[in-house]
């Protein structure tokens, strides 16, 4: 009977200590979501948001030393951004960057700045904005009309660069057509054309540089011909082609 009472207590003392542990962790864990959402709001502040629209939509001027400075400065606070938001699904802070007017900044160093003076920090810190993200992220940032500055980029000397701008028009393709019928015709066709995209889109895709851009540009040609004939007949080829061997491919 004592063995069977101490065994029991033991049970008991167990089941107790357990728990406990259960408690911390369960405490720990809601520390750590107190923790990163203050981390969350901490990162994006209003007046870091405020500046980096001024110099995003600031024109390049004076001394070649002003612009280096300047250009440098713009890159620390897009640093900064991609760091706040890099794998972070967080609507609600991507729509303060929205309604802060940043996209518009991006759009306008993409439209407007020489090439060769854009770098990676800026078309990374823009992907980071769109994903991961909600469709309805994705359409805010399609009703800034960013196609033209992002086609600007496919022709981009760095591959990378040109990467992140394809991967870019993809997801705001995705998101135009996961809010349409898929019998209608894409939504987003016209925008495209308006810079003469798919050209450009296709011209990436022979371009031959890399797996990653030539499945992204084919998926984007097949979204933008939705419900339409690809008349090119080699595009129509290639495109198909390339789709048909997508659909069998686990890396895609």
């Amino acid at each position: 009977e004592v063995i069977r009472i101490k065994k029991k207590f033991g049970e008991e003392q167990y089941d107790q200590e357990v728990h406990l542990i259960e408690q911390k962790e369960k405490e720990k864990e809601e520390e750590l979501n107190k923790l990163n959402e203050q981390i969350k709001w901490m990162k994006l502040p209003d007046d870091l948001l405020k500046k980096l629209v001024e110099d995003l939509m600031k024109p390049l001027e004076g001394t070649e030393i002003q612009r280096k400075e300047a250009l440098q400065l713009l890159e620390n606070d897009c640093k900064f951004l991609s760091l706040a938001l890099n794998d972070r699904k967080d609507d609600d802070g991507r729509k303060r960057v929205i309604q802060s007017g940043v996209i518009e900044g991006f759009i306008n160093v993409f439209e407007n700045y020489e090439l060769n003076i854009i770098t990676r920090t800026y078309s990374l810190a823009f992907v980071n904005l769109i994903n991961p993200s909600s469709d309805e992220i994705k359409l805010l940032i399609y009703n800034k009309k960013p196609y033209l500055g992002l086609i600007r980029l496919l022709k981009h000397p760095d591959d990378n660069i040109a990467n992140d701008a394809i991967a870019s028009i993809l997801l705001i393709l995705q998101a135009g057509t996961n809010a349409t019928p898929e019998s209608d015709p894409h939504p987003h066709y016209e925008s495209i054309q308006e810079s003469d995209g798919i050209k450009k889109i296709f011209a990436l895709f022979q371009k031959n540089k890399s797996k990653y851009s030539r499945d992204r540009s084919a998926l984007c040609i097949g979204y933008l011909f939705r419900a339409r004939e690809i008349k090119d007949q080699i595009m129509r080829q290639e495109i198909i082609g390339h789709l048909k061997i997508l659909l069998n491919d686990s890396d895609a």
